[in-house]
């Protein structure tokens, strides 16, 4: 007998290691530009690793993430198809 495995289950799966990939990018890109920047110049009147790691990169993070839902994650239907067969008899 084999076990046939729910479509939904592979969808978040894949779901599951692109939001930690996504998360570790993330994570590296603000923790290199706060550690490169320097004190100076001031940017907004914050120091520049404050203001570029802190408010600009999650802003460009945020916008990359619209697009990264667009392309790779899949509209999954969440009800069970056996729930609208019985549901029309």
């Amino acid at each position: 007998m084999h076990f046939q495995e729910d479509p939904r289950v592979k969808v978040g799966r894949r779901c599951l290691v692109l939001a930690w990939i996504y998360f570790f990018l993330y994570l590296g890109t603000i923790l290199l530009t706060s550690y490169r920047l320097g004190m100076k110049p001031y940017v907004w009147g914050l120091p520049r690793w404050v203001a570029i790691g802190n408010i600009i990169v999650p802003v460009v993070f945020v916008v990359l993430l619209i697009f990264v839902v667009e392309a790779f994650i899949p509209d999954v239907s969440l009800s069970d198809e056996t729930d609208k067969s019985e549901d029309e008899e």
